[in-house]
């Protein structure tokens, strides 16, 4: 017999009437388990809610635009035979709660979720006590094995009318601990919190946290929600100076996000609205824009630029890089000339490797990257994307311009991993297809540096007593001052300007 559950909006943290920006599937398509559903967007950040279960997409009941809580229903899926023992479980004790709650004046059975241990668990504490008010997610029972300890909190908030179990008494997940009186709608029933079912990429869905009994209460007299705090003993266990660490830095973070918060808060008020002057269309900013703006802004901010502008003469590039054919067809081969500025920014980098580095967060290491991994700019419908280019000294120069038209087309289409944002070295930015010279580029942090490539044009240039046409490429070289001097920063743009400059075949050491 099959069973067709409810997909709902599950605990993802402090977000409530948060809009749905993306329905990721549709009626009767077949998802498995951590398959995205629906993506939700704050003002803070945007979440991708997963599928607890493996199934078929029996309705869909909410739309882009659409605002929903915690708890929210999202449509129904039929379950398919690949769920494990342990989300079966989970479907069970929804239904046999629901039926429960039918027949028993709105009481609840709490009980003990699927735990990543097949050891004994024994009931360590229990904080509830008859005719006791307790609110959603409150921890109400701790159990442990012989190794860790688990909070299982509540599902809901209510009334407590019964405690089932006892300190010391040996359990099974799946138990009934406690039975409550429920006060609020049952939409907000939240999923069991310590089951490993869901996005393991996201903080809200991380495993339950091990710590001993002590470090627990600890952590709870001093307001401390243990899941947020990163253990640092062996398999991650939280230990007591993980929790105050957690502290010290909570205060600092803060007081500084209070600060920035307050001056850019600070809105001018102009004493006329636009609207006084004539017709305006007031629009959204697109999401990708909305994303990057506040990185932009940080980085500006917070890292001392330097722009070094210089022109490369790239007659010599240009002429080999339009008489390229193919020895064995005789067809023509059209590589991008930022295929080349890749090879020729690794040979400058292997010479030059503060370029090739990034501050820890410190500010009191530099960590030096043994990769070349090089961003690249892409000006998408969307805004402006900028993926990077794996392993570019192990590539050839074919390699590379075919990477970088199939990279740019899944940034326009919206299908590029988001991994594949992170972990650069540098970062090209080419205006040269669209035109203009020199401009200045912001850095890519947690790079240190930039490079904008202007459009080529030929130009009069002065050599051995006479006037020669060239082909002139003006580059534009913004870098971090903390980690980069400017004489660094010429002999960089001189060693690009060999790479790539006269008598390039010569020099070529791609």
């Amino acid at each position: 017999m099959t069973k067709i559950v409810d997909l709902i909006v599950p605990n993802i943290g402090d977000f409530k009437n948060v809009e749905i920006i993306e329905v990721l599937v549709k009626k009767d398509q077949e998802i498995k388990k951590n398959d995205g559903v629906i993506t939700l967007e704050s003002d803070k950040s945007s979440v991708e809610v997963p599928s607890q279960f493996f199934g078929k997409i029996k309705n869909i009941k909410i739309k882009v635009g659409d605002r929903v809580s915690e708890g929210d229903k999202i449509g129904e899926i039929e379950l398919s035979s690949k769920n494990s023992p342990g989300e079966e479980k989970i479907v069970v004790i929804k239904n046999n709660t629901q039926e429960e709650n039918k027949n028993s004046n709105d009481t609840t059975f709490l009980r003990i979720p699927i735990l990543e241990t097949r050891k004994k668990l024994y009931v360590s504490e229990i904080f509830l006590n008859k005719k006791q008010a307790v609110k959603i997610n409150d921890v109400a029972l701790l159990i442990e094995d012989e190794e860790n300890a688990y909070e299982i909190p509540s599902p809901i908030s209510g009334i407590v009318k019964n405690i089932i179990l006892t300190k010391g008494q040996e359990v099974k997940q799946g138990d009934v601990f406690a039975e409550i009186s429920s006060l609020i709608p049952k939409t907000e029933i939240s999923t069991p919190a310590v089951s490993k079912n869901f996005v393991q990429d996201n903080n809200q869905y991380q495993n339950t946290k091990s710590a001993s009994p002590k470090i627990r209460k600890i952590a709870r007299e001093l307001g401390v929600n243990i899941q947020l705090v990163q253990g640092t003993a062996r398999k991650g266990r939280v230990i007591e100076d993980d929790v105050k660490n957690f502290i010290r830095n909570s205060i600092n973070t803060k007081s500084s996000t209070q600060h920035t918060i307050k001056e850019e808060t600070k809105e001018e008020k102009l004493p006329f609205g636009h609207e006084e002057f004539g017709e305006i269309d007031i629009q959204k900013i697109p999401r990708i824009k909305r994303l990057s703006g506040p990185h932009l802004v940080k980085a500006w901010s917070t890292i001392p630029h330097v722009t070094q502008f210089d022109e490369v003469d790239v007659t010599d590039m240009e002429y080999f890089r339009k008489n390229l054919i193919d020895l064995n067809t005789k067809e023509k081969i059209t590589i991008t000339p930022l295929a080349f500025i890749m090879k020729a920014l690794v040979n400058a980098m292997k010479k030059y490797p503060n370029f090739n580095c990034s501050l820890e967060s410190t500010n009191e290491n530099i960590i030096y990257k043994k990769y070349f991994h090089i961003g690249v700019a892409v000006d998408t419908p969307h805004g402006l994307m900028v993926p990077k280019i794996r392993n570019v000294d192990q590539k050839d120069l074919l390699t590379l311009s075919n990477e970088l038209r199939k990279i740019s087309k899944l940034s326009k289409e919206l299908k590029i991993d988001k991994k594949e944002f992170f972990g650069g070295s540098i970062t090209i930015s080419s205006l040269g297809g669209i035109g203009g010279s020199f401009f200045t580029p912001i850095i890519n942090n947690p790079e240190v540096a930039i490079i904008g490539i202007g459009k080529t044009e030929t130009k009069q240039v002065f050599i051995d007593g006479k006037f020669i046409a060239r082909a002139m490429m003006p580059i534009s070289l913004s870098y971090d001052h903390r980690i980069i001097d400017g004489a660094e920063a010429a002999r960089f743009c001189q060693d690009l300007k060999i790479s790539l400059g006269k008598n390039f075949a010569f020099n070529l050491s791609f």
